[in-house]
C-alpha cells in the first residue's frame, strides 16, 4: 500500500474555476440510484457538468493518480482497453497514445451529453470509439479485452460487485482490470470542537450517492471475486486549503446544505457550522482533506 501526502500535492485552482461548481445529485435511499448520474441529461446546463468534470481532472493530484491508474492497465501497442463511465473521454487519448494506432480503445458513459462531447473530442482518433451504455451490460464478448479500467463510477452504483464482475467478464486471462474511486467519508476539516458533531453529520450522514465510501472498501469487494488476483493499492491524500476549491471541487458547502434538506441538522445549525468554516479560511486555518484510492488486479480464469 503506499500513501501520499507531500508538498507536491497541494490542490490548486484558479479563482475563474468558481463558475464550474455543480450541485451533487441529492437522492432518498429509495431512490433509482443507477440512473442519478444521468440527470446531467436531464439538466439546463449540461455543459456545467462537463466543465466541472474538466476542471477537477485538471488538479495535480487527480493528475497524479490518473498516471499511476494507468500504469497499471500494463498497455502495450495493439492492445484493446475500455474506460466504463469514461465521462466526457478525459483519459481517452492518453489511452490510444500507449495502444497506438493498432490498438482499440473504447470509452462508455450512460450519460448521452457526455458520450457526446467525448466523441466530439475523439473524433480525431479512428481507433477510439465512445458509446452510451449501462456499465451493469457492456456489449462486449467475454475474454474481448486486454484492460479495463472505471474512475469515480462505482460510487455512484447501487450493486458495484455486479460491475466489478461484468469487467471482469470482459478481460482477458492475464489482462488487468484498475478501479478508482474516492472515500467521501474521510473527508475531515481542521474544524473548532464546538461545531465538531454538526460537522461529522454532514461528512459521515449526508446521502448523495449509493456508497460514499466506495474508495475505502474497493481492495475488499475486488478481493472477494475469486477471477482476481494480484489485487494492489494505491491510496492518495487530498488536501486543499482553500474553501473554494472544498466548495467547487469537493461538495462542502453542498453537502451542509443537503444535511438541512435531508433534515439531518437545524437551519441554525448549518449556519452555525458555515461561519465557523468561513471563519478559518479568513483566519488561514482552513484544511480540508479527503482520501482517494486505486485497486488494480489481474484476470485468472
Amino acid at each position: 500500500m503506499e500513501i501520499i501526502n507531500d508538498n507536491q500535492s497541494t490542490l490548486v485552482v484558479d479563482n475563474q474555476c468558481s463558475s464550474t461548481q455543480v450541485t451533487p445529485i441529492a437522492m432518498d435511499h429509495d431512490d433509482d440510484k443507477e440512473t442519478r448520474w444521468m440527470a446531467i441529461d436531464k439538466s439546463e446546463c449540461p455543459n456545467k457538468f462537463i466543465q466541472y468534470v474538466d476542471e477537477a481532472s485538471k488538479q495535480d493530484q487527480i493528475i497524479a493518480h490518473t498516471r499511476y491508474s494507468t500504469r497499471q492497465l500494463q498497455l502495450e501497442p495493439g492492445m484493446k482497453v475500455i474506460d466504463v463511465g469514461c465521462g466526457a473521454g478525459k483519459d481517452l487519448s492518453r489511452l490510444e497514445s500507449i495502444v497506438q494506432g493498432t490498438g482499440e480503445v473504447y470509452g462508455m458513459d450512460i450519460s448521452r451529453e457526455m458520450v457526446e462531447c467525448a466523441k466530439s473530442r475523439m473524433s480525431h482518433l479512428p481507433n477510439v470509439q465512445v458509446f452510451c451504455g449501462n456499465a451493469n451490460s457492456i456489449p462486449f464478448d467475454a475474454n474481448y479485452f486486454d484492460a479495463v479500467r472505471c474512475e469515480r463510477l462505482l460510487q455512484h452504483i447501487p450493486q458495484p460487485d455486479d460491475v466489478i464482475a461484468e469487467m471482469v467478464r470482459i478481460t482477458k486471462r492475464g489482462g488487468r482490470i484498475v478501479i478508482t474511486d474516492i472515500d467521501w467519508t474521510s473527508s475531515t476539516i481542521s474544524i473548532p470542537k464546538h461545531v465538531e458533531q454538526i460537522n461529522s453529520i454532514i461528512i459521515k450522514d449526508v446521502v448523495f450517492n449509493a456508497h460514499p465510501a466506495i474508495g475505502l472498501h474497493l481492495k475488499g469487494r475486488m478481493k472477494k471475486n475469486p477471477q482476481i488476483t494480484d489485487v494492489d493499492i494505491f491510496a492518495q491524500c487530498l488536501y486543499t486549503d482553500s474553501l473554494s476549491v472544498a466548495d467547487d471541487f469537493l461538495w462542502l458547502g453542498e453537502r451542509g446544505k443537503m444535511a438541512v434538506t435531508q433534515g439531518l441538522i437545524s437551519e441554525d445549525e448549518y449556519m452555525q457550522w458555515r461561519e465557523a468554516v468561513e471563519q478559518m479560511e479568513e483566519e488561514g486555518s482552513f484544511v480540508f482533506t479527503i482520501n482517494l484510492f486505486t485497486v488494480s488486479g489481474k484476470i485468472d480464469k
